[in-house]
């Protein structure tokens, strides 16, 4: 008998462009697509039309989404039943994200786990900023996980001498928050910063301000701040 897998799949940022050739294939061949959001639902529709779609992700109105214990039990039972498993995540699945978490709790369960890189928004969206990167690139969460560290913005803000990038992933509600912790850090306030929503999807949007001011823009999640040096293009 065939050991029990889940793919644990990077759906880059939703854009069918930008999906790898790999994870398509694995999606053409899923019995069981388990994902997040509902802006991936059209990387989700490369798997049949006869396969299980499950969304396991913050429904927004609901008080959560489910927990990953929930998920891993969900994913190791379709995987030990014989179905041909995917777990799509958004972007990376080991960036700003819990695939991780996820990767090991199967592990312990006996599941093998296949992973599949996926194209990050932290370079779409870095791209679709027009800011020069520079000689570093800092990638962090802008969503507080009560059950995890605290990012210390100081240290981020300070990286590569000041002159690195900073491409902050989530946490939109809180990236007046953000700035204001990279400016404490020693960024200037008057630094180049975008805010970009729906890096790489047909309906991003892309707004330039200044760092104080980043949570000043009006653009709905998802939504990444990018702080870098000077403007590659407009």
């Amino acid at each position: 008998m065939t050991a029990p897998v889940v793919h644990l799949v990077g759906a880059g940022p939703g854009d069918l462009g930008s999906l790898t050739r790999r994870a398509a294939r694995l999606l053409a061949t899923a019995d069981v697509v388990v994902l997040d959001r509902p802006s991936l639902d059209a990387v989700a529709a490369l798997a049949p039309a006869s396969a299980e779609r499950v969304h396991v992700g913050l429904v927004r109105g609901e008080a959560a989404g489910w927990s990953t214990a929930e998920v891993v039990s969900l994913l190791a039972d379709r995987a030990r039943a014989g179905a041909v498993v995917v777990r799509l995540k958004g972007g990376d699945p080991f960036l700003c994200s819990r695939g991780a978490e996820e990767a090991l709790a199967l592990a312990a369960e006996g599941i093998t786990v296949d992973v599949t890189p996926g194209v990050t928004s932290a370079t779409v969206a870095g791209a679709a900023s027009g800011l020069d990167r520079g000689p570093a690139f800092t990638v962090a969460s802008g969503n507080h996980d009560p059950a995890g560290p605290e990012v210390g913005w100081a240290e981020v803000a300070a990286q590569a001498d000041g002159r690195g990038a900073v491409v902050v992933l989530t946490g939109r509600a809180h990236q007046q928050q953000v700035a204001d912790g990279l400016v404490a850090g020693g960024r200037s306030s008057d630094a180049h910063a975008a805010v970009v929503h729906g890096a790489g999807r047909p309906d991003q949007q892309v707004v330039a301000v200044a760092l104080a001011a980043a949570g000043t823009t009006r653009l709905p999640p998802p939504a990444a701040l990018v702080v870098g040096g000077a403007r590659a293009h407009p």
